[in-house]
Protein backbone atom coordinates (compact mmCIF):
# COMPACT_ATOMS: atom_id res chain seq x y z
CA UNK A 1 0.00 0.00 0.00
CA UNK A 2 1.49 3.41 -1.36
CA UNK A 3 2.06 6.08 1.43
CA UNK A 4 -0.78 8.83 1.05
CA UNK A 5 -0.05 12.75 1.56
CA UNK A 6 -1.49 12.63 5.00
CA UNK A 7 0.62 9.80 6.07
CA UNK A 8 3.54 9.82 4.58
CA UNK A 9 5.01 7.43 7.38
CA UNK A 10 2.09 5.11 6.55
CA UNK A 11 1.34 4.65 10.58
CA UNK A 12 -2.52 4.27 9.72
CA UNK A 13 -5.47 5.69 11.93
CA UNK A 14 -3.72 3.89 15.19
CA UNK A 15 -2.93 6.40 18.04
CA UNK A 16 0.71 5.45 19.97
CA UNK A 17 1.91 6.25 23.45
CA UNK A 18 5.11 8.38 23.13
CA UNK A 19 7.27 5.39 23.59
CA UNK A 20 5.44 3.32 20.95
CA UNK A 21 5.97 6.56 18.61
CA UNK A 22 9.59 7.01 19.07
CA UNK A 23 10.24 2.89 18.72
CA UNK A 24 8.30 2.99 15.25
CA UNK A 25 10.48 6.03 14.23
CA UNK A 26 13.50 4.18 15.50
CA UNK A 27 12.80 0.89 12.97
CA UNK A 28 11.96 2.92 10.17
CA UNK A 29 14.66 5.48 9.94
CA UNK A 30 17.24 4.00 12.69
CA UNK A 31 18.65 5.79 15.20
CA UNK A 32 21.30 6.59 17.41
CA UNK A 33 20.92 3.92 20.36
CA UNK A 34 22.20 6.72 23.53
CA UNK A 35 18.68 8.36 22.60
CA UNK A 36 15.53 7.11 24.52
CA UNK A 37 12.46 6.04 22.41
CA UNK A 38 10.78 9.10 24.29
CA UNK A 39 13.47 11.87 22.83
CA UNK A 40 13.46 10.71 19.79
CA UNK A 41 9.98 10.93 19.23
CA UNK A 42 10.16 14.68 21.62
CA UNK A 43 12.68 15.46 18.32
CA UNK A 44 10.81 14.54 15.75
CA UNK A 45 7.35 16.40 16.77
CA UNK A 46 8.66 19.67 18.07
CA UNK A 47 10.06 19.39 13.88
CA UNK A 48 7.09 17.85 12.25
CA UNK A 49 4.11 19.28 14.87
CA UNK A 50 1.46 17.62 12.37
CA UNK A 51 2.20 14.01 14.00
CA UNK A 52 0.80 15.20 17.25
CA UNK A 53 -2.32 13.79 16.38
CA UNK A 54 -1.36 10.07 16.32
CA UNK A 55 -0.22 10.53 20.09
CA UNK A 56 -2.34 9.35 22.92
CA UNK A 57 -3.33 12.29 24.62
CA UNK A 58 -3.24 12.35 28.85
CA UNK A 59 -6.28 13.69 30.67
CA UNK A 60 -4.19 16.91 31.21
CA UNK A 61 -2.84 17.72 27.87
CA UNK A 62 -3.16 21.32 27.19
CA UNK A 63 -3.59 21.68 23.32
CA UNK A 64 -1.43 23.16 21.26
CA UNK A 65 -2.88 25.90 18.62
CA UNK A 66 -0.14 24.46 15.92
CA UNK A 67 -1.09 20.20 15.65
CA UNK A 68 -5.24 21.54 14.50
CA UNK A 69 -6.27 17.59 16.38
CA UNK A 70 -6.81 19.07 19.82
Amino acid sequence: MGKSNNDPLDLGPRLYTIEEFGSVLRNKFGGNNYISDIMLAEIFLAKHSNYSCKIKKSKNHISQKSCGCC
